[in-house]
């Protein structure tokens, strides 16, 4: 019996001992990925209030390209560009998320973007990187994106090349 017992209680311990501990980096980089999908998803939700909560007071918002809109707001400044945003859609915002890359403080999020603009159909991809401070709140996101279907399908403008020759 004490055998039985002896053999039982060393299985546990070995058990126990070769179960791998997670690295401080790896608890940081889960607890991003977290925050950075709740954030994303109340955005796309349109939950305004939960996505503000999970923000730093000095939050800043960036949409990359090189339109009149592709500069860095603050949180106020974004709640009026994407007011503005919405008016350019027909419908609803469609939003398929594809997938997240996560690293200590900083996450990216993968989407595709489907819904009709006012120069038709809009179907863009997205890649919005995230940066956290040290108390795991959203200093930063950074939109990146092909401003010419923004352009083309939202803002209804035309693009056209100039040929050169050699």
């Amino acid at each position: 019996m004490k055998k039985i017992l002896f053999l039982t209680l060393a299985a546990i311990f070995i058990s126990c001992k070769n179960k791998p501990v997670k690295s401080q980096q790896e608890i940081l980089t889960e607890k991003t990925r977290e925050i950075v999908l709740k954030a994303f998803n109340a955005q796309m939700d349109g939950e305004i209030d939960i996505m503000k909560s999970m923000l730093a007071d000095n939050f800043t918002f960036t949409l990359t390209g090189q339109l009149d809109i592709s500069k860095t707001y603050s949180w106020e400044e974004f709640l009026e560009f994407a007011g503005y945003f919405g008016t350019l859609l027909k419908g609803d915002v469609g939003v398929e998320y594809k997938g997240i890359i996560a690293d200590k403080r900083t996450a990216i999020v993968f989407a595709e973007g489907r819904m009709e603009g006012v120069g038709g159909k809009y179907e863009n991809d997205y890649a919005i990187k995230y940066t956290l401070n040290n108390s795991g709140q959203i200093v930063e996101q950074k939109e990146y994106l092909s401003d010419i279907l923004l352009a083309t399908q939202l803002y209804g403008q035309e693009i056209c090349g100039e040929k050169k020759s050699l």
